[in-house]
């Protein structure tokens, strides 16, 4: 937090998440990754303005970071690298937009089941408080749902 996002971040092996502190304290996971998926503030990355928010490995974890400026230079050399990033960028805007309609709409049964389909088999590389945190609810509920899901899918 605070510094500016100079590098984007590939998840080689291990996990990462991304948090903020809200005002009361509390910690608030906005993201999770794991082998091969990128985790980053591309606010402060985009933006050039300091990060809100903490990026820490959740287990032994290897990433490979490329700076900025070094990714710039290898747009205006290999134009394929461009595509991909447009592509990446767009992915990741349409996935953040998602999972805000999804926060403010969904119940929190509809969050967890969207969880655990879309990202098979994450759930059991985080604490179940990180899960929780990251869908917006508490440990004790988190753990009601995935009672609850448990016992609809069989």
């Amino acid at each position: 937090e605070g510094q500016i996002s100079r590098h984007m971040r590939f998840i080689a092996t291990g996990s990462l998440y991304a948090y903020h502190i809200d005002e009361k304290g509390k910690e608030n996971i906005t993201q999770l990754g794991i082998e091969n998926w990128w985790v980053n503030d591309l606010y402060s990355y985009l933006s050039e303005l300091p990060s809100r928010m903490f990026i820490q490995a959740n287990e032994n974890t290897t990433i490979v970071q490329i700076s900025k400026s070094n990714l710039e230079l290898l747009y205006r050399e290999v134009p394929a690298i461009s595509e991909f990033w447009r592509l990446k960028m767009q992915s990741a805007y349409v996935t953040l937009q998602e999972r805000t309609f999804e926060h403010s709409r969904a119940d929190a049964y509809t969050k967890y089941r969207n969880f655990v389909t879309a990202y098979r088999n994450i759930e059991q590389r985080f604490p179940q408080y990180m899960i929780a945190s990251f869908l917006g609810i508490t440990v004790e509920y988190l753990s009601y749902l995935r009672k609850k899901h448990l016992s609809d899918v069989s």
